[in-house]
């Protein structure tokens, strides 16, 4: 399994997507190379293979504040949560929730996701290990699709004075966290993992409701297939010690097509060891291919400029779904910045 696979297991499996995805160590490894950022961008080799990937193909970019205490850039004028919770989920291109990361003792990788219905924020720490998520919905049903399903040893539980339910399960790394779901405020309904009940209570003390951020990625499509949409974005941030910004660890984006199939555009980080594995079987977009079916299943390119790339079935397992002609159509249309340091710098919206 390469590099960028493991990424994709550790980050589904956490987002319990995906519970066919066995993780443990696979997980573990996943994260402690997204972690490893090359300090050296291969300048000579990488400058001759980004030349195509030029930052004035990208179009408009986020000319955004400064971010302080965030980890993705600020999105001034947008209603927060708190004074309009029908807005979370509504855009891929925000983020209707902040996490104040000076509340956690460790944080390695902090992995932001805005999907429809729902938003969430899932915390690593520097053991790669998963120390809390928190999701976010407008509505009890949009919280309970794509979560998994509280057990039968759930318990009510009152929270601030508020009604709620509490359970306990494995998240896939052999340890027993709490799932805490409740209401917290009118129109807000919110999940969070944690390893008890009195932690699960401090991570939400920790999220930030009346701030918005903007879910960008070093991605861009010039176009998209005739009625389809763009519906996830999923960006991974290695934060600092000084807890100011940070580097970037991975990117998703999930589109929609007309045929109700969904498509994840997936990247990170070329591995060393992906080298190994590569085994060319096409050129797609002027750049060597390979269409796996074993394992993750679908189009790999390991060297679209800066990034490893995947183009696959939206939960990664159904290469039936996917067709080898569809997987090339958005490697021909997909656009890569070059800078993978500044978020602040990327597009401000996938597909425009």
């Amino acid at each position: 399994m390469s590099g960028i696979e493991e990424k994709l297991v550790r980050s589904l499996a956490a987002r319990a997507e995906a519970g066919q995805v066995e993780v443990g160590e696979l997980a573990r490894r996943a994260v402690r190379r997204a972690g490893r950022m090359r300090a050296r961008r291969r300048a000579a080799g990488v400058a001759a293979a980004v030349a195509l990937i030029v930052v004035g193909a990208l179009g408009v970019h986020a000319m955004l504040p400064q971010r302080k205490d965030t980890t993705m850039p600020v999105a001034l004028g947008v209603p927060s949560a708190l004074s309009r919770p029908e807005g979370i989920g509504g855009d891929p291109a925000l983020l209707h929730l902040d996490l104040d990361l000076k509340a956690f003792d460790d944080v390695g990788v902090v992995d932001w996701v805005s999907g429809e219905d729902r938003e969430a924020v899932s915390v690593y720490g520097q053991d790669h290990e998963l120390v809390a998520a928190v999701y976010v919905a407008p509505s009890a049903v949009d919280l309970r699709r794509g979560l998994r399903a509280l057990s039968s040893a759930a318990v009510d539980v009152t929270v601030d004075g508020r009604p709620g339910r509490a359970d306990t399960f494995d998240p896939g790394n052999g340890q027993r966290f709490t799932d805490l779901r409740w209401e917290p405020v009118d129109g807000i309904f919110v999940a969070v993992w944690a390893r008890d009940l009195a932690a699960a209570q401090r991570v939400y003390g920790a999220v930030r409701l009346d701030r918005v951020q903007r879910c960008v990625t070093p991605m861009r499509l010039s176009a998209l297939p005739a009625g389809a949409r763009w519906v996830e974005c999923q960006t991974a941030i290695k934060v600092k010690q000084a807890r100011a910004g940070g580097e970037w660890a991975w990117s998703g984006l999930v589109v929609a097509q007309a045929d109700a199939e969904r498509v994840r555009l997936w990247a990170a980080e070329p591995a060393a060891a992906d080298g190994a594995r590569f085994a060319p079987d096409r050129v797609v977009a002027g750049r060597s291919a390979q269409w796996l079916t074993d394992g993750m299943r679908g189009l790999w390119v390991p060297e679209f400029g800066p990034v490893s790339l995947y183009v696959l079935e939206e939960t990664a397992f159904h290469a039936d779904l996917l067709s080898e002609e569809e997987a090339a159509w958005y490697v021909e249309h997909l656009q890569v910045y070059d800078d993978l340091t500044n978020p602040d710098a990327w597009p401000t919206s996938a597909t425009r």
